[in-house]
């Protein structure tokens, strides 16, 4: 019996135990499972071939060999992207013919063949690389030594390129090519201190003189400048006062021909006058001495004019002009106008004056007028001879 009940409590223990369910078991943190060794990693394992795929979309590719173009001095075009020369920067310099000559020197090294550039970082859509040409020339190198890049220290600095890429700058800046030509050129010029370069050795003896002649030499540059602009405006008031004597000179000859010329018509009439009147007079001379005939103021009168209407308007509207002729001309002219009588006289003849009186007077007014003859011929001979004497020095 005892072993009996023995057997029955083993069965009922078992039967409860299977009858209990499943209990799960505790869950253990991913962060505290270790990573399997790397010996252990493989390509093929489905558990990690998630985890290394996923970086790689965005990864770099370490090397990029494809045909390139040149864009600038520092830029390379490739189909699917833009790359960057590493360790270079553009020189900066407003002469647009240097980045000209840059993109000539790069286009000859690439000829269109394809490039081989190490990527050194930068994105997928601007890298930045080492690249060198089909023939093994380095772009960059090749940049330097021609003075169209300068480098950039900033990507070259404690790498194993500084030295190389150091060294090509040099030797472009020695032998003076692309911008360091003009570097030069601007050195060559000024010194720091903004004064030409082959006035240095002189500095030491000039500054001294400077500062102890500089305020008489200053004295002296003003004093000349001064005598010399005085200088100039006499020469020119000089020149002034010339032009306005000829032109006074040019208006007096102007108004001497036009007074010769209209002098000399009035004198011509009134000789034309005079010699009329001698006409007329003479005349009645011989009538009056004729003795066969009637004297004709004794048949009924007769009016003596004692001498021909003689022109004055032309000398009287320019008696203040005479000046402009010579002084003996003008003074025969005036002369000869005062012995012309201004107001016209007459004598009436009456028919009981007796002939010899008739006569007498008759002959006493052709002699006046016959006095004026020969005065009145030199007058006119001396305007002529003034005209004359007046187109020879205009010839």
């Amino acid at each position: 019996m005892r072993y009996l009940f023995f057997v029955l409590a083993v069965v009922m223990f078992a039967g409860t135990a299977q009858a209990q369910p499943k209990t799960a078991a505790p869950a253990v943190p991913m962060a505290a499972v270790p990573a399997p060794p790397a010996a252990m990693a493989s390509d093929d394992s489905p558990d990690i071939a998630p985890a290394a795929v996923a970086p790689l979309a965005n990864r770099l590719p370490e090397r990029v060999t494809r045909p390139m173009r040149a864009v600038d001095p520092m830029t390379l075009r490739a189909e699917g992207g833009t790359i960057r020369l590493w360790g270079i920067k553009p020189a900066q310099s407003a002469e647009t013919p240097l980045e000209l000559k840059a993109l000539d020197l790069m286009d000859g090294l690439i000829q269109e063949q394809q490039v081989n550039c190490r990527i050194m970082g930068g994105t997928m859509l601007e890298m930045i690389a080492r690249c060198s040409t089909a023939t093994n020339q380095d772009l960059a190198l090749e940049l330097l030594k021609n003075g169209f890049v300068v480098v950039d220290r900033r990507q070259t600095y404690n790498t194993v390129f500084a030295t190389a890429y150091e060294k090509d700058q040099e030797s472009a800046r020695v032998a003076g090519k692309g911008v360091w030509a003009l570097v030069k050129e601007d050195l060559n010029q000024t010194n720091a201190n903004g004064l030409p370069r082959w006035l240095e050795p002189y500095m030491s003896f000039l500054l001294p003189l400077a500062l102890i002649f500089g305020p008489f030499g200053g004295l002296l540059i003003v004093g000349l400048v001064m005598w010399y602009w005085l200088s100039r405006m006499a020469s020119l008031q000089e020149k002034e006062a010339e032009q306005t004597s000829r032109k006074e000179a040019m208006l007096q000859s102007r108004e001497r021909h036009v007074l010769i010329s209209t002098l000399e018509g009035e004198l011509m009439e009134n000789k034309n006058k005079i010699e009329a009147f001698l006409v007329i007079y003479g005349d009645m001379l011989r009538g009056l001495q004729d003795a066969n005939e009637v004297p004709k103021y004794q048949q009924g009168g007769d009016i003596v004019q004692k001498h021909p209407t003689f022109g004055r308007a032309v000398f009287e509207a320019n008696v203040s002009n005479l000046s402009l002729l010579d002084i003996k001309l003008a003074g025969q002219i005036s002369k000869l106008y005062s012995a012309m009588p201004k107001d016209q006289e007459y004598i009436n003849l009456e028919p009981t004056v007796p002939l010899e009186t008739a006569v007498k007077l008759v002959q006493k007014v052709l002699k006046e007028a016959e006095t004026l003859i020969d005065p009145l011929n030199n007058v006119i001979t001396g305007l002529s001879t003034a005209t004359q004497k007046k187109g020879d020095a205009a010839a």
